[in-house]
Parts: C-alpha cells; structure tokens; sequence
C-alpha cells in the first residue's frame, strides 16, 4: 500500500457553502465526452446544503444551508442536469418571510420570542427542530425521501424533484432524531433514532417494510444510552444477517445544555458535547431483538459512516471512516471555512482527516482464549474484567470519506471499497480511490481543479466481478463555481469512460451524499 502524507494546503474547504440562488428546474442537456455505457441508464440524486442566505441574513454552519437536490438523469446515452430546492416549511417559512425564522445546527432562532415562549417550543418536537432536510436521498420500496438527523422525511418525486409528503416520525413512532442513512436488509429498512423514556434516553431501531409502506414501521428494538442525559450522535449505523450494530461513539447529545441553548437562543451544536470517553459496540440480536450482554470497548475516535459490515464466521466486519475527535464540526461554521481558504492551518487540516479502519467484533467468545481468528487481519480482541476491548486496523494512510461499496455486498463480505477525500499532495483538487481490501492496493483519480463528491458505485447487469461497473462522480470546478461536472469512471481500473459538464445560472455547492434510482427495464 502506498502511504501519502496529508497536506492539503490548496484544498478549498468552502466548497461545502458555495451559495445557489437559482434553481434549474427543467431538466438541461449536458455537453458529453466519451461514451456512456449502454446499460447506465437512471437518475442520480444528490442532497446537500444550497442556499446558504435568506434575504441579508446568512447562516453559520455549512449543515445549515437549504436542502438542494442536484440531478443528473443518463438517458439514451445523452445526460440531463437539473436542481431544485426541498420544500421543507422551514424553507417555506423563510421564503415566506425574507429571513431565517428557524434555528439550525449551527445558526441560533431570531431573537424575537421571550425565554418562556422559547422552552415552551423546545417541548413540542415540531417547533424544536427543522425539517431541512440536507443530508441524502434514501428510498423506501418505490418511494424516496430527503433525510436529516431531525424527525422529518420529506418525500420527493424523482422525476420532477419536487416535495411531496412530509412524514413526521415523532407522531408516528416517538423518534425525537433519526439516522439518515436508512440500511436496507434482506428483511427491511432500518434506521436508529433517540427516544426518551421514563429511564432517560434510549435508541430505538426502527424497521420499516420492504414495499415502503411506512405505516408499517415498527420499533423492533430498544437500548439505553450509557450517559443518562446524553444519547450519543449516530450519523449511521449496521446491519448483517443476525444482528443490528450500532457505535456508541464519545460524541454525545446533553439534553440538559439542549435545553438550555435553546432557552438561551445559542445554536444546536453547542449542547454536543465530546466525552473523551472508549467507544462502545452494541450487537443486538435480531433474533429476540435483546441487546447482546457481551460488552465490547475501544479507544475513542469519531465516526460518521461505515462503509459496511458483514459476518464471517465468529466474527462481525465493520469497515468504518474515523476521526481522533469531532473538532471538524466547529470548523465547518462557513466564517471559518472562508477565513482558512488559501491558508489552511495545521491543526484546521488535521481536524477534516479521516483514515479507514477495519473493526474485528468477535462473537460467541465465552470459554475462549483466541478470540479473533480470522486470518489477513490485524484486528485484535482481548478480555479486560468483564468487556473485550476491540483493537482496529488501519487500511488507509490517506484521508477518505463518504465510502461506498457494491450494494449488492451491502452485508456481505466485499473486497473493494470506493471512496472521496482531498488531494494528499496538497493540489487544488480532490479525489476518488478504489481500495482492494484483500491486497491493500489503491488506485486513484484525480485531476487538478476538479473537486470531487461522494461517489457511487453503479454495478452492470449481469456482471460477475464485484467491481465490473461505472462509478459515477459530480464534480465541482475550483476556478468557475457554476460548473458542474458528472464524470464516470470504469470502476475497477479509475479510469475515465465519459464526462458530462455544464454551467448553471447559479453556483454549485458541494452536496453531501448520492442516491441512484435506475430506469426499470
């Protein structure tokens, strides 16, 4: 494995709170190289931050910005761009108003209601929380939705982009958060959420039926959070055959300072607070739906998403981006972003870097001495009292995010991941990687001024290797921020097959995750 050291001094953070004004409803055809292939044929979606002001008043926090969806539409070998922002009634409100009327993550309420008006709406869930929702697309049987970590799904018409249903999960199964990264298993679609019971906080798993018939949905599972006033952050969680995982990372929600914030009109992301503190890995059965007594600890890191996680033997596989701690969230605040770009200090870099890691969960480890023996890995396991404390492998040396795999190895054993970060040589420029975990090889593409998003792996009909597809890729352009580029990638080798580019009336931001709905054959 070739190992780079990060130093990403020309990498422009503040791509992520590039400012779109102007929607591009109807779909615009694309100028083409190369060829598309004949089998890629769909829609993808990407979701993220776009408009990041409301009449003179700009929100803080690149996680604050107006949901836009961005499309790109592979039809007939021609490809089409469209964008248009989610309707959420936050939006709609501040439209409606010419200014921000909503806290978000980042950016407090308008201070114009009294401390007893403002602690009378932190008790109603609906008034406590946004419905932007920014963060990815996700689909449910033939329905797709726009996410956030709030307890709103809004649902879209994908060919239009247009907001349809908004589905509150707090009316319907008590969820006050929800993980956006919806995980779809062989017998449903599963998210992690926080309710709070007579004992405190706990995470409920949430299970909703194949056919997206979200009536359905069934709180399967329940597990309390080890702080009694702080549930912790879950971006993302996993799930394999047999089991529900979820990490209980030091990141953690303080529901007291929560309240308090709000009472006090400070922003979201002061009632998180770091505990420097193990992480916890918590099984849970999806046979009796009990949470596994075993109790399994690891050095602390942070995390927002893993990549996947699969049973192989006596073992859970997890495959999960890290961080040292969550200092990248206070320096995505979008004065920040700004201040830094061209200078890009050391420890501002150091906070955005990430490096895959491999966790090894043994199970069925009573009686036994060795508990990981599973060969090619470095992971370690070991009894201290009464937990196992989880040592990881590290199999990157460079900085990725946004992994994705395969789909149809989504809780398999998979050899290849695909995934997104800054130009290690410290180029004004990104990249996406191709990583074969079996041999540690890596290959990249790259190319100067190009900032690349978070790709997703389009496997062909048919195919017998795991990597035989296209990986499809938006991208922005550092010098004109009304470019916007689609690239796909023969996905074994990183090679380029074809590019679809094209300007927009307004800026491209960054967006955050990528959803892909093929054309049914």
């Amino acid at each position: 494995m070739s190992v780079a050291v990060d130093n990403c001094g020309k990498y422009d953070y503040s791509v992520l709170c590039r400012h779109c004004d102007k929607e591009t409803p109807d779909p615009v055809p694309c100028q083409l190289s190369g060829t598309i292939p004949e089998w890629l044929k769909g829609k993808l979606i990407y979701n993220g931050p776009g408009l990041t002001k409301v009449g003179q008043q700009e929100y803080r926090h690149a996680f604050d910005a107006s949901a836009l969806l961005q499309k790109f539409e592979i039809k007939d070998g021609n490809v089409t761009y469209s964008n248009r922002f989610v309707r959420s009634k936050v939006y709609e409100q501040n439209q409606a108003a010419g200014k921000i009327t909503r806290a978000e993550f980042g950016t407090p309420a308008p201070a114009n209601k009294g401390m007893f008006s403002r602690l009378l709406d932190a008790m109603d869930p609906e008034k406590m929380f946004s419905d932007n929702a920014l963060v990815c697309v996700a689909g449910i049987g033939d329905r797709h939705f726009a996410m956030c970590e709030t307890p709103f799904m809004l649902e879209i018409d994908s060919d239009t982009l247009e907001t349809k249903e908004r589905v509150n999960i707090h009316k319907r199964y008590g969820l006050m958060t929800q993980s956006p990264h919806l995980v779809v298993s062989n017998d449903g679609v599963y998210t992690v959420g926080q309710g709070v019971g007579v004992t405190g906080p706990k995470y409920n798993i949430l299970r909703y039926p194949l056919d997206g018939n979200l009536k359905q949905g069934k709180v399967v599972a329940s597990l309390g959070a080890r702080w009694r006033l702080s549930p912790a952050y879950m971006h993302s969680m996993a799930v394999t055959d047999n089991y529900v995982v979820l990490i209980e990372q030091p990141l953690a929600v303080s529901l007291s300072e929560l309240l308090s914030d709000i009472v006090n009109n400070a922003p979201f992301i002061e009632g998180l607070k770091w505990h420097n503190e193990p992480v916890l890995v918590h099984l849970i059965d999806k046979q009796t739906w009990k949470p596994v007594k075993t109790r399994y600890v690891m050095d602390p890191f942070f995390f927002m998403h893993v990549a996947n996680a699969y049973e192989d033997g006596d073992h859970i596989v997890l495959d999960v981006p890290t961080y040292k701690d969550s200092t990248l969230l206070h320096n995505m605040f979008i004065s920040t972003l700004r201040e830094q770009r061209g200078k890009n200090s050391e420890d501002y870099v150091s906070s955005f870097q990430s490096t895959l890691h491999r966790v090894v969960v043994p199970l069925n480890t009573k009686g036994k001495d060795k508990l990981i023996t599973l060969p090619d890995t470095s992971c370690t396991a070991s009894w201290a009292g009464q937990e196992i404390v989880l040592q990881s492998e590290k199999l990157s040396e460079i900085t990725v995010e946004n992994p994705c795999i395969n789909s149809g190895k989504a809780g398999q054993k998979h050899q290849f991941i695909w995934a997104m970060g800054p130009s290690p040589e410290g180029n004004d420029s990104g990249f996406v990687m191709k990583m074969d975990i079996n041999s540690g090889e890596m290959l990249k593409f790259t190319e100067d001024g190009l900032y690349t998003s978070a790709p997703e792996f389009i496997p062909k009909p048919g195919a017998t290797s795991e990597d035989e597809g296209v990986l499809l890729v938006l991208c922005l352009d550092s010098k004109d921020e009304n470019k916007a580029v689609l690239l796909g990638l023969d996905a074994a080798n990183m090679t380029e097959l074809f590019r679809a580019s094209l300007s927009t009336p307004s800026a491209v931001p960054m967006p955050l995750h990528p959803y892909f709905i093929p054309f049914k054959q």
